[in-house]
């Protein structure tokens, strides 16, 4: 790094200060002046900031993957199947829709997503817009623990579209899914 104010050499933060007078006392009690013990140590408070490191990195990593399988039973077990049976009565009234799933990947900002788009007319016709279709999406915020919810109602020329709030996902139920997609259906309907 450089010089202190005493002139002194700093290897890093936390390092001994290379100097001539006595250093540390060793293991053994002695103090010593070996400026190549200086190396020893220097590697060894290097070794103890890697592993430090290392085990702060592995303990946010399980963190990670243990949200990320929480989010995906989540899907598997609520959001899907109210999206899917949701889609199945829209087919039945002779409407219909498309929906997307979206795993996400770990550590580049790309969020789980769920989104069921909707048409009140038949099957949607080419790529669904939200400026055409009715839809929901589900976006997970892994670091917050949290569930963006953005909905459109835009159907034949009219409605809105945006984000409308965050659930927690711990809130997430099947009746949670299916109320939000009725609410979207109802109003985009008017």
């Amino acid at each position: 790094m450089g010089p202190d104010a005493r002139g002194q050499i700093l290897i890093f933060p936390g390092a001994p200060v290379v100097s001539d007078a006595p250093l540390w006392d060793s293991e053994d009690g002695t103090t010593t002046t070996d400026l190549l013990e200086q190396v020893d140590e220097v590697f060894r408070v290097r070794a103890q900031q890697l592993q430090a490191s290392a085990e702060q990195q592995a303990r946010a990593g399980s963190t990670q993957a243990r949200l990320h399988d929480d989010v995906a039973a989540l899907c598997t077990q609520e959001i899907r199947p109210a999206m899917e049976a949701f889609l199945v009565r829209l087919r039945t009234n002779g409407g219909g829709g498309l929906l997307e799933e979206r795993a996400g990947i770990a550590g580049t900002g790309v969020a789980p997503r769920m989104r069921l788009w909707m048409s009140l007319s038949g099957e949607i016709l080419g790529r669904p817009r939200q400026d055409r279709n009715p839809y929901l999406q589900l976006d997970f915020e892994m670091t917050t623990r949290q569930i963006t919810v953005a909905e459109g109602d835009m159907w034949q020329g009219h409605g809105a579209a945006g984000r409308v709030g965050a659930w927690d996902v711990s809130e997430v139920t099947n009746v949670l899914v299916t109320r939000a997609l009725l609410a979207v259906l109802q109003r985009a309907a008017l």
